[in-house]
C-alpha cells in the first residue's frame, strides 16, 4: 500500500480509503486518531477536508506521521478562513445557510497556524496554495474577469491546500 486516503468519504483518491463510516470507496473503517496500520506503512497520506472536523487534529496528525515512511508526505486541505464569502457573511451579519453548518467544522486555521500545528506534530510544511473547488463558481468567474484571483489568492479561493513532510 502506497497512499492512504484518511477521511476519504465516497471519493477515495489513494490506494486505500479510510473513514469513520462504511460507504462506497471506504476500504477500512477507523478513526484518524487510531489508524490500524503498522508504523511506516505508507509513503503518502491524504487528508482532504478532514482536520477541521476533528476534536483533536494534532492527535490525528501524529497518527498519520506514525504510519508514514521516513520523509513521507502528507497532502491535505482545510477551508480557507480568509475566503471573502465567509468574511462578507460575517460583516453583513447574513444568516449562514444550513449547507454551511451541516459539515460540522469545529476547527479553522490560517496558514501560519497550520504551520505551527504541523510542526507540533513533527511535520514540516513544504508547500501551500489557495484554490476554489467548491460551489462558489460564480465568485470564481467574477474574480477571474476582474483578475482579483491573481492578486488576492487568499481572499478569492475557498480552500487552503498544503503538503508537509514527516520529520
Amino acid at each position: 500500500m502506497l497512499i492512504l486516503d484518511v477521511g476519504c468519504g465516497e471519493n477515495k483518491r489513494g490506494d486505500l480509503g479510510m473513514d469513520i463510516r462504511k460507504m462506497p470507496g471506504v476500504d477500512v473503517v477507523a478513526s484518524a486518531s487510531n489508524i490500524p496500520f503498522r508504523d511506516g506503512t505508507f509513503r503518502e497520506a491524504l487528508a482532504f477536508e478532514v482536520l477541521e472536523h476533528l476534536e483533536n487534529p494534532a492527535e490525528a496528525l501524529r497518527e498519520i506521521k506514525r504510519i508514514l515512511k521516513t520523509a513521507g508526505t502528507l497532502r491535505s486541505s482545510v477551508p480557507n478562513i480568509y475566503w471573502c464569502g465567509r468574511i462578507l457573511r460575517a460583516v453583513l451579519g447574513t444568516k449562514v445557510e444550513a449547507t454551511h453548518t451541516l459539515h460540522e467544522h469545529i476547527n479553522s486555521w490560517t496558514i501560519c497556524e497550520i504551520g505551527h500545528l504541523l510542526e507540533h506534530s513533527q511535520f514540516k510544511l513544504v508547500d501551500y496554495y489557495y484554490e476554489d473547488t467548491g460551489p462558489s463558481k460564480r465568485f470564481k468567474l467574477l474574480f477571474g474577469i476582474l483578475r482579483l484571483n491573481r492578486i488576492f489568492k487568499a481572499l478569492t479561493n475557498h480552500q487552503l491546500f498544503f503538503s508537509a513532510k514527516r520529520l
